[in-house]
């Protein structure tokens, strides 16, 4: 185990567990306390435990999340995060405190740091100027602060976890994590100068929390995350070496929609995870058919020359603002009628995505299809015979398994090109991530 992860609920134990798979460790979530065995855990990379510790009175839940910490502090993992609620419900300040005295217990000093980066944007949690906002609002305001079991009556992240210890809590701002790392680095190295034992930090986006992680990547002492999961999953990412290596974990895309909603979706994608997109010319491919060979041919040699870190390979045709056209425009302007034109593109996003797949140093586990067309283009390339549905990601979003052909069981998700919000491909991809972070592809 490299990752403990102490978490005050269930849901919250396997929301970590999924984000960190997403970063390619294989995780795994123990019900609570009593059913801890460690040979039972051997095989996994992070886990987290239900500590259940929610609802309990204060000092209870200090008790149990000590000995928690305690109890995985044996492991030696190599990060320890205390997972807590995006909306600071429970107890944040105790459970903060409780933490930090085991890490100090069990390594016999006082030099452990917690970090505590409240945000989960996606979930439409931000910190800023040390307030917790919910989609907009100030956190006591929303509905969640009036819980009938954990009720918060305060946005201030810092009076929250003071009203529950007396640990000495220093402060990030936002304008010092803007200006990167190194100054996130000096404004925390200030507040332990100060005798801080741990540290709020503002974020209002998913490259915030990344320049957090970026700015502890070589901090000497032990540190404890706190936060919803993104924090911890960011700091795992450049503290521990995931064992991607072992498994096929990345997954990758075929994205042939040119429309506005796909390229935001891409973007944020990029933001998310590490990626190793490829646009592939449209343009190119519509000349002709030695100029269409010549561009498919470009674009399966820059896949297949990812960068080590990346996740996310794939190829897409609206990389930029100025990739995205109107089909009847270009229809008007080439004389070749729309589904000619889709015809052609989807079938070179296909025909490179089947050269890629074939790739095994590219360690591909995952597939993702945007588009009925391009998705039956990819599926009829791949000499398959159809597509098992396993669930529903999101309303047109389907997660499912390649029946025979080529690559027989591949994982895969198929969305409609024009479905879905600016955040919705990140969710497939994390929901994708789930399904193949222990899983290896016959040979």
């Amino acid at each position: 185990m490299d990752i403990a992860v102490i978490a005050d609920d269930f849901t919250g134990a396997n929301a970590n567990g999924a984000l960190l798979t997403a970063k390619g460790f294989s995780s795994a979530t123990c019900l609570g306390p009593d059913h801890w065995n460690p040979a039972d855990f051997s095989a996994y990379t992070a886990v987290s435990l239900n500590a259940e510790s929610r609802l309990l009175p204060q000092q209870k839940a200090w008790q149990v999340v000590y000995d928690a910490v305690s109890m995985f502090c044996r492991e030696h993992p190599a990060l320890v995060s205390k997972r807590v609620d995006s909306t600071l419900r429970g107890n944040v300040g105790a459970e903060m405190e409780a933490s930090i005295k085991a890490m100090d217990d069990t390594y016999g000093h006082q030099q452990s740091l917690a970090v505590l980066v409240p945000s989960y944007p996606t979930s439409g949690r931000i910190c800023v100027g040390g307030y917790q906002i919910v989609h907009g609002i100030p956190l006591e305001r929303s509905p969640i602060a009036k819980d009938a079991a954990t009720p918060v009556n305060n946005t201030s992240v810092l009076k929250i976890v003071a009203e529950q210890s007396a640990i000495a809590c220093g402060f990030v701002p936002l304008d010092r994590i803007l200006a990167g790392p190194a100054a996130v680095r000096e404004t925390i190295e200030d507040a332990r100068a100060r005798g801080c034992r741990a540290v709020v930090c503002d974020a209002v986006a998913d490259e915030d929390i990344t320049t957090i992680a970026q700015a502890l990547a070589s901090a000497p002492y032990p540190l404890i995350a706190l936060d919803p999961g993104p924090f911890t999953a960011e700091l795992a990412a450049v503290r521990v070496k995931a064992p991607r290596a072992q498994f096929e974990n990345r997954v990758f895309l075929a994205v042939g929609s040119t429309s506005e909603l796909t390229r935001t979706q891409l973007e944020a994608l990029r933001l998310a995870h590490p990626c190793h997109l490829i646009t592939m010319d449209v343009r190119k491919i519509l000349a002709g058919e030695a100029e269409r060979q010549q561009e498919c041919d470009r674009v399966l040699k820059a896949v297949c020359a990812p960068h080590k870190e990346a996740t996310v390979l794939g190829i897409c045709t609206a990389g930029s603002r100025e990739d995205v056209f109107s089909m009847e425009e270009m229809s008007r302007r080439l004389g070749i009628l729309p589904c000619d034109i889709s015809q052609r593109i989807n079938t070179a996003l296909a025909a490179v995505t089947r050269e890629a797949l074939q790739q095994k140093q590219l360690g591909i586990g995952g597939l993702y299809t945007s588009g009925g067309e391009v998705t039956v283009a990819v599926v009829r390339t791949l000499k398959a015979g159809g597509f098992s549905v396993r669930d529903q990601v999101l309303p047109l979003a389907v997660y499912g398994h390649i029946i025979g052909g080529e690559h027989p069981d591949l994982p895969m998700i198929t969305k409609g090109g024009f479905v879905g919000d600016k955040d919705s491909l990140v969710e497939c991809m994390e929901y994708l991530f789930t399904k193949i972070s222990s899983r290896k592809r016959p040979a």
